[in-house]
């Protein structure tokens, strides 16, 4: 499992992605499914960091009002950052191993009918 970290108001917190965070951003979100929110919300975002951070350290400091601290720009800018970073580990977390890519292959595309094509 990797590890990162993310800068929240000058602080360093370490962050992770597995199914912990998963369980966390559900229990944030009032018991919400991870797998069918919308991660574009600003709300949403939080929640996963708050989650993701959590999953890390459960004694972790860190809560939703110093994510929002000042209500700011510079606040926002925090936490698109810090969503790239946990973003990027939930890639890793959820990527297919390619021996499962070699063993359920794609079915290939269907074939368009042209002209040149006798029709049945």
């Amino acid at each position: 499992m990797t590890k990162k970290e993310i800068t929240i108001n000058g602080k360093q917190y370490p962050v992770i992605f597995d199914m912990q965070t998963i369980m966390n951003f559900e229990e944030v979100t009032s018991g919400k499914s991870f797998f069918t929110e919308n991660l574009t919300t600003l709300k949403n975002r939080i929640a996963l960091i708050i989650a993701a951070v959590t999953a890390a350290d459960e004694n972790t400091p860190l809560e939703v009002k110093d994510i929002t601290g000042n209500r700011s720009m510079a606040e926002v800018q925090q936490i698109i950052a810090a969503y790239a970073v946990i973003d990027s580990l939930a890639a890793e977390f959820f990527k297919i191993p390619e021996i499962e890519k070699k063993n359920n292959p794609e079915p290939p595309a269907e074939e368009t009918e042209s002209e040149d094509k006798p029709k049945n």
